[in-house]
């Protein structure tokens, strides 16, 4: 293929990428504050700043956004995953966990309407949807869960069960969309990342955690 060609090629599909982009962005707005029954395809149109013959070309229905939903928020989950699990060999656990809170984090702050949406709108979701929204939110915990157990291998982290702490940890980081009406006015992103890679150290019982945590009175007697 001639470079120009391809070059026109690539451009037009980054052009069209990033109209999708905006499109899923306007939509879950609108979603979140009118619901995803009461918004039409015409006012996800007009936040857009394009006819709704446009949008058509998008998207065939308001359903469709649905699985562009799921197809953004999977896709900027992978990018990060992929680069985390290329260094889970030589990283260490603890560093590594921390690192991976950081990019949730940072990935939930650009699409909170998003996480808003699912939290809100699963009800009116087609059985179909809600496994691939399931899926999504398997992949993202997955991730939590092989840097858990890995921690456990190498005796950093101490936990029963590196599931329901991974679990655990993605609601942590959920939570910066959910509550943000409250956090927003208490911390910034940054203070907020900070303390959720400490509760999150806490909860996987991690040694260096351990190491500067009080002795107990109970563990002083036995010692004794």
């Amino acid at each position: 293929m001639e470079p120009k060609k391809l070059y026109r090629q690539v451009k037009k599909r980054s052009a069209k990428d990033e109209r999708l982009k905006q499109i899923t962005s306007a939509a879950a707005s609108l979603f979140f504050r009118n619901g995803y029954l009461q918004t039409s395809t015409r006012q996800i149109a007009e936040a857009c700043g394009i006819s709704k013959g446009n949008l058509y070309h998008y998207i065939k229905s308001k359903d469709d956004l649905l699985d562009l939903f799921i197809e953004t928020t999977t896709g900027a989950f992978d990018e990060s995953n992929k680069e985390v699990l290329s260094e889970i060999s030589f990283m260490s656990p603890t560093l590594l966990l921390k690192k991976t809170i950081r990019e949730t984090l940072l990935i939930i702050d650009g699409i909170q309407d998003t996480v808003l949406f699912w939290y809100q709108e699963s009800k009116n979701m087609s059985r179909e949807q809600l496994v691939k929204l399931f899926k999504q939110e398997i992949h993202v915990v997955n991730l939590f869960k092989i840097i858990i157990e890995e921690g456990c291998k190498k005796g950093e982290f101490s936990t029963g069960d590196p599931m329901v702490a991974a679990y655990n940890i993605l609601m942590l980081c959920d939570a910066w969309a959910i509550k943000r009406w409250y956090f927003k006015k208490r911390c910034t992103l940054e203070d907020y990342i900070t303390q959720c890679q400490e509760i999150a150290l806490v909860g996987v019982n991690a040694r260096s955690i351990r190491q500067h945590a009080p002795e107990s009175p109970a563990s002083r007697e036995k010692r004794v």
